[in-house]
């Protein structure tokens, strides 16, 4: 599916990789689309396929956007980053008990979502709807800030300027466009807590109204 960035853009977002990051992702999907999904960073598979969200978190979002009534094809599908964060963690094999070491995702730092920060901005200001919809913490705190939590907001329609960063300023202000923005959790969450699958179709039934 199309990506919107420009080339020179995806350069310099692959230029502010450092540390314990690797890849980039644009977000890609539908130019016109029926909405945009806003979720955290590419993980493992999505660097292999070069897609967001794929994989298992990748299957549950199908399972979302089943019961919205759309397909992947409609929507434009981004990050608030567009690279991997990944940690160095220490695993035990079951089968011979010996130690290894491998990469496994975390969120990104606020340091690491305002070096990329002008990619987000740049898709969210050229694709032609105002509807968001956002996919656990690390997209709603990017674009509404950081004292939002999606276990206390799910499901709410906000309706107002998100956040841009502002490079001369060194910070994020409000942008002059209106967007409408409903946070959800994260298909991740829910494998880890079943509970939250109430949640999610009731946030999605709400959503499902606004399109």
């Amino acid at each position: 599916m199309p990506a919107i960035l420009p080339a020179a853009l995806i350069t310099r977002g692959q230029q502010t990789i450092q540390g314990n990051v690797e890849g980039f992702v644009p977000g890609n999907g539908n130019l016109t689309p029926h909405f945009i999904l806003v979720g955290e960073a590419p993980g493992e598979t999505e660097l292999a396929v070069q897609q967001p969200f794929t994989g298992r978190a990748g299957v549950e979002l199908d399972k979302s956007l089943t019961k919205l009534e759309v397909t992947r094809a409609d929507i434009f599908i981004t990050s608030a980053y567009h690279s991997r964060p990944f940690r160095i963690v220490t695993k035990t094999a079951k089968r011979t008990g010996q130690t290894y070491q491998k990469k496994d995702n975390r969120p990104p730092t606020q340091r690491e979502l305002i070096s990329q920060a002008f990619l987000l901005d740049y898709e969210l200001a050229h694709l032609a709807t105002d509807l968001i919809l956002t996919i656990g913490n690390v997209g709603l705190k990017r674009l509404l800030g950081k004292n939002y939590q999606v276990g206390a907001v799910h499901g709410q329609l906000f309706t107002g300027p998100i956040q841009r960063y502002d490079n001369t300023r060194n910070k994020f202000v409000p942008t002059e466009r209106i967007y409408r923005v409903l946070p959800t959790f994260h298909p991740a969450a829910v494998f880890y807590n079943r509970q939250l699958q109430v949640d999610l179709e009731a946030d999605l039934a709400r959503f499902k109204q606004l399109l």
